[in-house]
């Protein structure tokens, strides 16, 4: 068993998009005090703003700092009392895309965020408005801001959507990085064909995955009048890229990961730099263990271990996953990694309930109710509270919209809240026995376009969530870390490449007690840089 040592705030907190003020009063009498309050000048993908104040940045070095502390002002007149988590949205508004913006000068952040984060230019004038809106709100609000939270990128989750697609500048930094690797000047951008399709493949997994793909793809629940069909209905060969044959593709998809990581903790430390020293930092970032095709390599997450060597970073934000009920909740990111850094994870009950309101006031889409009636509500709320409490992570109801909870519901956070209060104080021993663990090097080795490429990890963290045993995900570079006497059944779910490194990793910390090991598939397939599925016999 092991004690957690890690010195950052637990949050139990409400969010909207919108103001929902009489929500959040109830929330108060039920003993939540903390509110996020979201700043974006950009609309959603659903096509309509993503909060109902005019945005901030408004033209070249112009911000409309009032409307900035609109929606705080607003809060603070009904619930005097009350602190705030500010959720900036560093997507750059519509007029900044098309100012001169030809010829590939300027890019939508929102769609297009892998192909303008290397442009200094966007970097400059992103940090300037934050950098100015921060000062501002610290000034203007009075120590109420508890900790901020940025965001950018498709969903403000600084997803990259473009399918990795190229600009100038990151062809600039592309080749810049292969240069800093030694491996030359790369002469252009891997092809979309490259990129879209492996050179190996692996059996069928028809049936066996025990997940309908079709239900959690991105584009579950939209016809061809909405999505074109050779979008939504596109096939991509290949699950696995070969280390040789694509090995520049491999390192393209490397480089993507890393410049993400590095451009939030470029924010992060600008923000750092005007805020007080009290003020917690965090990024929605780190989505790997319930995440599938066109995300993983090429969406940019896996470069999460960069960023958590970050001194700028406090925690990661992400979506808490399997919201059904019969499902067990969780993170997006790999908590185990989180606080071996020292760092903290917060998780947003994103589930919505039949009563939730979609964007301004239009039912909510069917397909995305989670909760279906008071009895799942309540069991839900309970549910989040305790998980959170376990797993020492950090939590806000996300009521996007508004009409997710009724009193009978707010009654059921008041009871949680009281729980969590007493319980949130208490030293936390981690004492689970399973461990699953990923691998984002080997990451790099899967199609993201395939539709299998989450066979090796999410059937995983669903069993485990739901079996009732209390388990832990970390990265296998997290080995050296953890308390590893205490585990009894480890779990890999990228073995494909063990080098020399990791080899006398597993030597030491795994493979020298009395335990079961599971190799998902193909534990040193790769080796000395080939294909060699006669390795893994070795």
């Amino acid at each position: 068993m092991s004690k957690l040592q890690i010195s950052k705030n637990r949050y139990y907190a409400y969010r909207s998009f919108y103001p929902e003020i009489a929500t959040m009063k109830k929330f108060r009498a039920a003993g939540v005090d903390t509110y996020s309050v979201m700043i974006s000048n950009v609309f959603n993908a659903l096509g309509t703003p993503y909060t109902k104040y005019p945005m901030v940045w408004t033209a070249k070095d112009t911000y409309d700092l009032d409307a900035a502390t609109a929606p705080f002002r607003d809060i603070l007149k009904e619930i005097p009392d009350a602190k705030f988590i500010c959720l900036v949205d560093l997507n750059t508004p519509l007029w900044w895309t098309r100012y001169l913006g030809a010829h590939g000068a300027r890019f939508d952040s929102y769609v297009d965020l892998g192909r303008i984060v290397s442009s200094s230019l966007w970097r400059r004038e992103t940090a300037n408005y934050l950098k100015v809106l921060l000062r501002h709100l610290d000034t203007v609000l009075d120590r109420r801001i508890r900790a901020y939270a940025f965001g950018c990128g498709g969903g403000t989750e600084w997803q990259d959507r473009n399918r990795a697609g190229g600009s100038l500048f990151r062809l600039a930094a592309f080749r810049k990085w292969m240069a800093d690797k030694g491996k030359g000047d790369s002469v252009d951008i891997p092809s979309i064909t490259r990129r879209e399709c492996g050179s190996r493949e692996f059996a069928s997994f028809t049936g066996k995955e025990g997940i309908d793909r079709n239900k959690v793809s991105y584009w579950y629940g939209y016809g061809d009048s909405e999505v074109d069909p050779l979008i939504r209905n596109s096939e991509h060969g290949g699950l696995f890229f070969d280390p040789e044959t694509d090995a520049e593709v491999i390192d393209y998809f490397t480089f993507i990961n890393d410049e993400m990581a590095g451009t939030i903790d470029y924010f992060l430390h600008e923000a750092k730099s005007v805020v007080r020293p009290e003020v917690e930092l965090g990024a929605i970032y780190g989505y790997v263990t319930s995440i599938g095709q066109y995300m993983l390599s090429q969406s940019g997450h896996l470069g999460y271990e960069k960023l958590l060597q970050s001194p700028a970073l406090d925690f990661l934000l992400a979506p808490a996953t399997d919201g059904k009920m019969g499902g067990g909740s969780g993170s997006h990111c790999v908590v185990g990694s989180i606080h071996a850094y020292g760092k903290e994870m917060l998780n947003s009950s994103d589930n919505k309930t039949s009563t939730s309101k979609g964007p301004d006031g239009q039912d909510m889409n069917p397909n995305w109710v989670t909760w279906h009636d008071e009895v799942q509500v309540k069991a839900g709320i309970k549910r989040e509270t305790a998980i959170n409490l376990i797993n020492h992570t950090s939590l806000w109801f996300f009521d996007m919209w508004g009409g997710s909870f009724s009193d009978a519901a707010i009654e059921t956070v008041a009871q949680c809240k009281k729980i969590w209060d007493e319980e949130v104080v208490l030293p936390v021993v981690e004492n689970s026995q399973v461990l699953m663990l990923v691998d984002p090097k080997n990451l790099m080795y899967l199609n993201s376009m395939h539709q299998h490429c989450h066979c090796f990890h999410v059937p995983w963290k669903m069993l485990l969530s739901r079996c009732g045993a209390p388990f832990l995900i970390a990265s296998f570079n997290d080995l050296p870390k953890l308390d590893m006497k205490r585990f009894k059944l480890v779990i890999f779910c990228h073995p494909f490449e063990i080098n020399a490194r990791d080899q006398r990793m597993l030597d030491e910390y795994v493979l020298n007690q009395s335990r079961h090991v599971v190799w998902t598939y193909g534990p040193g397939i790769i080796h000395d840089r080939r294909w060699n599925p006669e390795h893994v016999k070795e």
